[in-house]
């Protein structure tokens, strides 16, 4: 069993089974997930129980799909789902809880990728909080 919360735990859920994970480079996922993609994997709609359902707020992100969110804490915890549901569901992959057994085997929409996200590997890589962040300035 894998499970995943949002970030002040109102919402969480448990997944018997789920595929690889997505990095979807797409701008509504970027935004959706709050960062340079989103990480997405899929479940059968049967095996995910949920805790705290009644927290979730839904967005129809496009038409035909929709996307949810912990109304407390703005958590993205589904991905774009078919507004008339089938048996799977689009999960979060940034709410999952560790373990993960599963690892990223895609990236989609490589070509929208953020500008800001290209060659970042000369970046400081800090165990802990970079001590820098106090003296960013505009």
């Amino acid at each position: 069993m894998t499970e995943g919360a949002c970030l002040c735990g109102a919402v969480r859920f448990r997944v018997k089974r789920m595929s690889g994970i997505v990095e979807c480079h797409c701008s509504m996922c970027r935004k959706a997930a709050g960062g340079h993609a989103g990480f997405f994997f899929v479940a059968m709609r049967d095996e995910v129980t949920w805790d705290g359902a009644e927290h979730l707020t839904v967005h129809r992100s496009s038409p035909g799909l929709e996307r949810s969110f912990c109304s407390r804490c703005g958590t993205a915890m589904t991905g774009a789902n078919l507004i008339e549901p089938d048996d799977t569901v689009i999960l979060a992959a940034n709410a999952l809880d560790e373990p993960v057994p599963a690892r990223i085997v895609a990236r989609e929409y490589a070509a929208s990728k953020a500008s800001w996200f290209e060659r970042h590997d000369a970046a400081p890589a800090c165990e802990g909080a970079w001590p820098g962040w106090k003296d960013l300035k505009p």
